[in-house]
């Protein structure tokens, strides 16, 4: 009970830390939609995609690795030798990566992005494959080993040193280059922190890669899956580019990055959940693995619905205020990309499963199918219905994933799904949508107004019809009280 209180509140720090971060990339978008455009931003959004299909191929899947076998080593020597191994090989990997992006610049300009002067911006951008992997594996090890403010302050860090550079480089008049040079220093100088930690914590050692193949096997299974889910998250991208061009993938790119926020609950949970999952597995606590999945399955749910309804409600406000007219055309994509994350939310908890069962080639398989529906369903939709028909097969690709992810670790795990609850929260939900509908929003005031009044009108109807856990209403008492009391003082 007192692991499970821990990991409910780790959860609860590094959530209110995601909100965090999901106001500085709400502040973020429309610093740079409203500067770029919609060609230049089609452009960034282009090079980030691309940047995420080469960064897990360079990782090897060495990060679920690391997550999966040092989750539950406490021996400093064996820590010691993996973390600087495995950020050996991703670095080398990295360095590969970049200076292939750097060398294929131009013909990925001219065929990939259809326009030649993109050269130079997908040059300048190939350092970030490098800087992502390093990174990644750094940070990896504040989750692993349950450092969890360090690694949400350096989350926080992140974030708002993005914002912040971006908009003095962008004040200065340096455009999409000044994006590319803010984010290189922002994630190189998160990296360089995380390093000099990590040495003060477990010292430094040349490594003996002692482990390196075991880690491997468990892990380049994992490799494909990248490219797969990239086929199924971004690849939509460039064939929106290819059919209607840079100004509709930097339209269909912004309404997506507001859609899938959803997936930041999630991601707040599997920071957490995976290494405690882990752990529990290592130490045959099998009921209690089924307790920890069946209770985040919950609280996913309790959240990522009445967030669905409320993206929904607000789509056309939040596009109209947070970027310009030309980005408008896009608002329907909202709500279909945020019920995409509530599927893509509900497949990360559950694929759990295979990873704690090493069962990594059947995530492969779901993967694929999702991935070839993907692809198939884009070249049906996106040359009749545009940007639409790219949010709906990337919907239907989640629903495959979800459903299949689910019946295969039902088998493993039986969940409690808490069907009521689920049913209040819809309902719940629906009345908040109701009431957000009926206001016209016309300036960032007003939405983030009328968004905490959808958010209380939520909490209340869900007291109102039995919705929470009399233990869940002592904690929301406890928090109201510290609340009020901190504010007297």
């Amino acid at each position: 009970m007192v692991s499970y209180q821990k990991f409910a509140k780790d959860v609860g720090f590094i959530g209110t830390v995601q909100v965090l971060t999901s106001l500085g990339t709400f502040f973020l978008l429309p610093i740079i939609t409203k500067t770029l455009g919609t060609y230049d931003y089609g452009l960034w959004a282009q090079i980030n995609t691309t940047v995420s299909l080469i960064s897990p191929l360079a990782l090897m899947g060495l990060s679920m690795g690391f997550v999966r076998f040092l989750s539950s080593e406490t021996e400093i020597k064996i820590i010691r030798e993996a973390v600087y191994s495995i950020l050996f090989f991703v670095t080398i990997a990295g360095l590969f990566a970049s200076f292939l992006l750097y060398m294929f610049a131009e013909p990925l300009a001219t065929f990939g992005f259809k326009d030649s002067h993109a050269t130079y911006f997908i040059q300048a951008g190939s350092l970030l494959i490098l800087l992502n992997v390093i990174e990644s594996i750094s940070l990896f090890y504040f989750r692993i080993f349950r450092q969890i403010q360090t690694f949400s302050y350096l989350t926080l860090f992140e974030t708002f040193g993005k914002l912040f550079f971006i908009l003095f480089l962008l004040k200065m008049g340096y455009g999409l280059l000044g994006v590319i040079a803010a984010t290189l220093l922002v994630q190189g100088s998160i990296f360089l922190i995380s390093l000099l930690m990590i040495i003060s914590q477990i010292g430094f050692v040349i490594p003996r890669f002692t482990y390196i193949k075991e880690y491997l096997q468990f892990s380049l299974p994992l490799t494909p899956n990248s490219l797969i889910r990239w086929i199924t998250e971004s690849s939509d991208r460039y064939m929106v580019t290819y059919f209607l061009g840079l100004r509709s993938v930097g339209v269909y790119s912004a309404a997506c990055s507001i859609g899938s926020l959803i997936q930041l609950f999630v991601s707040s949970l599997q920071l957490i959940l995976l290494p405690e999952l882990s752990k529990l597995f290592d130490e045959n606590k099998t009921d209690e693995v089924r307790i920890y999945m069946s209770h985040s399955l919950r609280y996913f749910l309790l959240i990522s619905i009445p967030a669905v309804f409320g993206l929904s409600a607000l789509a056309k406000p939040l596009l109209g205020i947070l970027t310009t007219d030309d980005f408008l055309s896009g608002w329907f994509v909202i709500p279909i990309i945020a019920f995409s994350g509530l599927l893509a939310g509900i497949f990360q908890i559950f694929v759990n499963t295979m990873l704690l069962i090493k069962e990594t080639k059947t995530t492969t398989y779901i993967n694929i199918v999702a991935a070839v529906s993907n692809v198939l369903i884009n070249l049906l939709l996106i040359p009749s219905i545009g940007i639409v028909g790219a949010s709906l097969s990337t919907l239907f690709s989640y629903f495959l994933m979800a459903v299949l992810c689910m019946h295969i670790s039902l088998k493993h795990f039986k969940l409690d799904f808490y069907l009521h609850d689920i049913v209040k929260s819809v309902l719940s939900s629906i009345t908040m949508y109701l009431f957000v509908s009926y206001f016209v929003i016309s300036s960032i005031f007003e939405l983030f107004e009328i968004a905490g009044m959808g958010v209380l009108i939520y909490l209340v109807m869900m007291f109102l019809i039995g919705g929470f856990t009399d233990h869940e209403l002592s904690l929301i008492r406890s928090y109201l009280f510290r609340a009020k009391s901190e504010v007297k003082q």
